[in-house]
């Protein structure tokens, strides 16, 4: 059986606390020892009763395998299987980042859209404004012709038959 300096030696692990009906040991400070789960040492995923105390100021070194030892070729896998986690976490890290890029970028364009349809239908009221100058000024110029007509047959009547 290993003690708790052997695995600190070997590596860093974090724990995790599960709860057990099981009656627990209680370590060295008395207090009833959870079942913690390494993750970061030569065994991952192997539980251990670990003081509650754990890393806090207390210094109690209480530690005790729950399971026993597995074969070599279970923690190879954990191992492995931890890597593919950590290289998931990554890449979701990773889509995450193009995906907010994404979404600021649509943004973005949603609020160069938004400014080009109000330049739009300015341009568009200003063209319809213009239009409606056009034909009053068409209409204008029509009756000015329409009087002028008039006014020169009245003169050539006037003219010719005195």
């Amino acid at each position: 059986m290993r003690t708790h300096d052997a695995i600190s030696r070997e590596g860093s692990y974090s724990i995790s606390s599960s709860s057990v009906d099981a009656p627990t040991p209680r370590c060295h400070c008395g207090v009833r020892s959870p079942i913690r789960t390494a993750w970061k040492c030569d065994y991952p995923g192997r539980r251990f009763y670990g003081c509650s105390g754990y890393g806090t100021s207390r210094k109690c070194s209480f530690f005790q395998w729950y399971d026993p030892e597995p074969p070599p070729r279970y923690s190879d896998v954990i191992r492995r299987l931890l890597e593919t986690n950590e290289g998931i976490r990554s890449e979701n890290t990773e889509l995450k980042k193009t995906r907010q890029e994404l979404l600021d970028e649509l943004r973005s364009l949603q609020h160069s859209l938004y400014e080009t349809r109000a330049n739009l239908e300015a341009a568009i009221s200003a063209s319809t404004a213009m239009e409606d100058n056009m034909l009053a000024s068409v209409a204008t110029t029509r009756r000015r012709g329409i009087l002028i007509t008039v006014l020169i047959s009245a003169i050539i009547l006037l003219v010719f038959y005195r």
